[in-house]
């Protein structure tokens, strides 16, 4: 019987620790939630589909923080998906959507991870939209 309990004790513990060292769930853009590559990729793109219209610079520093702060990052895929390019709004896919946003976050000094940002607009709704010193 003994021999049991340290058997479950050192289950337990090991849950435990375990669950110390799991990944913290992103909450912020500042939490690496693209990809350098995603972000090359958003950089090519914004070239060929948006800087015939857009300048970078209005997505970045205080005119990001003046639109987007605190934003959930749903609302920013959203903006883009749905309205972008003006002259065929919705006509991007997922990968050039979140690619375009990794570009925006790298513009915005805010680190990339390891995973690529996904378009699920579930877990978007739940990263809010910041940028460092903010």
């Amino acid at each position: 019987m003994h021999f049991q309990q340290l058997i479950s004790a050192a289950i337990l513990s090991a849950l435990l620790l375990l669950a110390g060292c799991a990944e913290k769930a992103p909450e912020t853009s500042m939490d690496g939630i693209y990809t350098v590559t995603q972000a090359d990729r958003g950089a090519g793109l914004f070239e060929s589909l948006c800087a015939r219209c857009h300048s970078v610079q209005e997505f970045s520093g205080r005119s990001f923080d003046a639109i987007w702060a605190g934003v959930p990052a749903a609302a920013l895929y959203a903006r883009i998906a749905n309205t972008m390019p003006l002259d065929q709004p919705g006509s991007l896919g997922i990968p050039q959507v979140t690619a375009l946003m990794a570009h925006i976050f790298r513009e915005n000094e805010m680190p990339a991870g390891d995973l690529p940002l996904e378009g699920d607009m579930e877990w978007l709704m739940t990263i809010s939209l910041a940028r460092p010193g903010n």
